[in-house]
């Protein structure tokens, strides 16, 4: 009996341990799944955050790309605008002196490049020291925007430009214009000029202009000076021979040595 009660005995005590093992066990997997659980919920809401933040990230990226892009766009328009105002003449509108330098060399060698002759026409008004002598300065700053207004009006082509190249003289550049062309637009601006008085505050000024002319085709040994020095040396003779007239340069390229397709016409 007692043997019996020893081997019931030991077999409860082996149950329980075994029961409390599997109670053990449970409790440990149970605190695993619990631990996995939160981990894998942790490292879900830390992707979360990370894929918030660098959205956040590149929307604000994006953001201030745009805004520099369009801050970049905007200044170089105002750059734009800034240099295309330091081209021109503040009193007249026209072009100024600093663009005409920089033109003449291009175009000398847009001549040379596709031998078309290259024109050009320098005029001045006749005794202009007298306008301010007798009339004052804003009647002179008058005369001039009106002498450059109607030589302007008198230039239908793009590629002509009218530049102010100091003081009451002024300079026209004509691409593939010949010596003929720009004699025949000389005279027109000239007789403009001179056919109607120019009013000013005061008065009713006559003002007449001399212009001295020089085209030819550009050669590789033709500098901007040459041009500039033989249409302002014939602009001379015309002062001295009187005044209000139109001088071409003894050296100015004769029109039957020019290509089809160039002007000999004034653009009127």
């Amino acid at each position: 009996m007692l043997i019996w009660l020893q081997l019931l005995w030991d077999a409860l005590v082996q149950l329980w341990q075994h029961a409390a093992g599997l109670l053990l066990l449970h409790i440990l997997l149970t605190a695993l799944i619990s631990a996995l659980s939160i981990a894998a919920a942790l490292y879900y809401h830390f992707r979360q955050q990370r894929s918030q933040l660098e959205s956040n990230l590149e929307d604000e990226l994006q953001s201030r790309t745009l805004e520099l892009t369009a801050t970049l766009n905007e200044l170089e328009e105002k750059n734009r605008i800034l240099a295309e105002q330091n081209t021109h003449d503040a009193l007249t509108g026209c072009r100024n002196r600093a663009y005409f330098d920089k033109k003449i060399v291009a175009e000398l060698k847009r001549s040379r490049r596709g031998q078309r002759p290259l024109g050009i026409i320098m005029l001045d008004i006749d005794r202009f020291k007298e306008v301010n002598d007798n009339h004052g300065h804003l009647a002179g700053d008058r005369v001039i925007q009106a002498v450059a207004s109607r030589a302007q009006q008198m230039l239908k082509r793009s590629s002509d430009q009218l530049c102010r190249y100091g003081g009451e003289e002024f300079a026209i550049l004509l691409p593939n214009t010949t010596t003929e062309g720009c004699a025949l637009l000389a005279e027109h601006i000239r007789d403009n000029i001179a056919a109607s008085p120019i009013a000013t505050d005061g008065a009713e000024l006559h003002i007449t202009i001399s212009a001295g002319l020089f085209a030819c085709t550009a050669s590789a040994q033709h500098l901007s000076r040459d041009f500039i020095d033989a249409a302002d040396k014939a602009l001379n003779q015309a002062k001295q021979d009187g005044r209000n007239r139109v001088k071409i340069a003894p050296n100015s390229e004769p029109d039957a040595a020019v290509s089809e397709g160039v002007s000999d016409e004034p653009i009127l």
